[in-house]
């Protein structure tokens, strides 16, 4: 596969074959995973395993897509033909389980690991594509004997299987970002209760906020915010977070809480040839939760630049340590256009799949020129995907192979949170909001 990397519109070097490849993959969706929290627990995992259907749109033809629940009819449908092929074209496997497991767990309960063998051994040249290289995954695939996308025959280095694990934690990622230069919010790793509740009190009452989050965490997941307010009864009110994370081990990170005016990322990957920048974009995060992102930045400034400085930093930390694959910076700019850094996501991201899917539908030319807008909002119309997705197209909104806008709906989970996701394709920023706007009135989004 050549990785030669190309410079997009906006000066930011993307590879050339983002949305091409000539062998098959075994696209396993592990969103419960040993990186993203220590122990799954059902108020982060559901939600991830709810959405892991939207790996249909990594397939092509030829390809096996194992998903820890089944894939809605009508969603399957229409990103199939939107992709272009039939959806007999690609294998679908779930492997779903009554608890909470690694897919990994699950896939052997099922059964499916002999099945998995035979496909496998049916599609010579096939690769292995993780949501994210945790060992049960790697073990996986070196158990399948499937090549993990982006290693040689050797398989994953140890040590990148050590870099992933130690900077998918946040205080990893603050020790490894000191070292590279990388600007972070002045805080503490605390080994136990006793060292948070310390720390927590000498940054209130240095700083006046505070944010505690666990040291392997995600998606909001166990982050707490605090104020100065708070110290009267800290004892009390740690008490009660500490029970909301009982389930996990001790050990937590706690900074001083910044006004961020921005929450900005920057998505990397890492090739064989080194690092490279697949986009910035602007978060939008209610709640201190990713929610969907604005692509490109609405203004690039100082602070984007060093994102995008400390993201190449980062990617060749992890390229001499011999990983390859995904990951990200995230990090928040104050009003004065500070950035500070605030975590890295060493795995494929909510994002991830988004950038690879504008450049499949748009083609990496008109990719690099187009405003995109991803999002999920609760809707007031009938929660069922196939009547929003004709009142999508009702109003002409949707899009269309060969289009240069329109809107995407990119996964179905409907039944779970009532959810709209989509993606909205334009031109310009102003066009694509316009063209949000109208999908938020179409459906009755919130």
């Amino acid at each position: 596969m050549d990785t030669t990397p190309t410079t997009g519109s906006a000066g930011t070097a993307v590879p050339s074959t983002a949305s091409r490849r000539d062998y098959p993959l075994l696209v396993f969706g592990n969103f419960v995973n040993e990186l993203m929290v220590t122990v799954p627990v059902h108020r982060h995992a559901d939600a991830l395993v709810a959405v892991s259907p939207r790996k249909i749109w990594l397939t092509r033809p030829g390809d096996v897509l194992v998903t820890p629940r089944a894939m809605s009819k009508p969603l399957c449908d229409y990103a199939c033909e939107l992709l272009g092929f039939a959806p007999s074209d690609v294998t679908l496997l779930d492997a779903p389980t009554e608890g909470l497991a690694t897919l990994t767990a699950a896939v052997r309960a099922n059964g499916l690991v002999g099945r998995l063998r035979e496909e496998a051994r049916n599609r010579p040249g096939i690769r292995f594509q993780a949501f994210a290289q945790d060992r049960p995954a790697l073990d996986l695939a070196a158990e399948l004997g499937v090549p993990v996308e982006g290693y040689g025959d050797s398989g994953v280095p140890d040590g990148a299987v050590e870099a992933v694990y130690a900077i998918n934690t946040k205080s990893g990622f603050r020790r490894t970002a000191t070292e590279l230069g990388i600007r972070v919010a002045e805080g503490h790793t605390c080994a136990g209760p006793q060292d948070l509740a310390a720390a927590l009190r000498k940054v209130l009452d240095a700083k006046g906020a505070a944010v505690v989050k666990p040291v392997r965490g995600s998606n909001g997941y166990g982050v707490r915010f605090w104020e100065a307010a708070d110290l009267p009864r800290l004892d009390a009110e740690l008490a009660v977070y500490l029970d909301s994370v009982a389930e996990q081990p001790p050990g937590w990170v706690v900074e001083e809480r910044l006004d961020f005016a921005r929450v900005v990322t920057v998505e990397m990957e890492v090739y064989a040839a080194g690092p490279q920048v697949l986009h910035v974009g602007e978060m939008r995060t209610p709640n201190g939760s990713f929610s969907g992102q604005v692509t490109p930045l609405v203004a690039s400034s100082g602070a984007t630049d060093e994102l995008v400085r400390g993201g190449l930093a980062l990617g060749r930390r992890l390229h001499e340590a011999g990983y390859r694959g995904p990951f990200d910076i995230d990090g928040g700019i104050t009003a004065d256009d500070t950035l500070h850094a605030t975590e890295s996501n060493v795995r494929k991201t909510g994002c991830t799949y988004l950038d690879l899917l504008v450049r499949r539908l748009l083609g990496e030319e008109r990719a690099a020129a187009s405003v995109w807008i991803a999002d999920s909002r609760p809707g007031g119309v009938e929660a069922e995907f196939a009547a929003g997705l004709a009142r999508v197209r009702a109003a002409g909104l949707d899009f269309t192979p060969g289009a240069d806008e329109g809107v995407v709906l990119t996964a179905d989970t409907l039944a779970f949170d009532g959810k709209w996701r989509y993606l909205v394709l334009g031109r310009t920023r102003e066009r694509t909001e316009e063209l949000e706007a109208r999908l938020a009135d179409t459906l009755k989004l919130a």
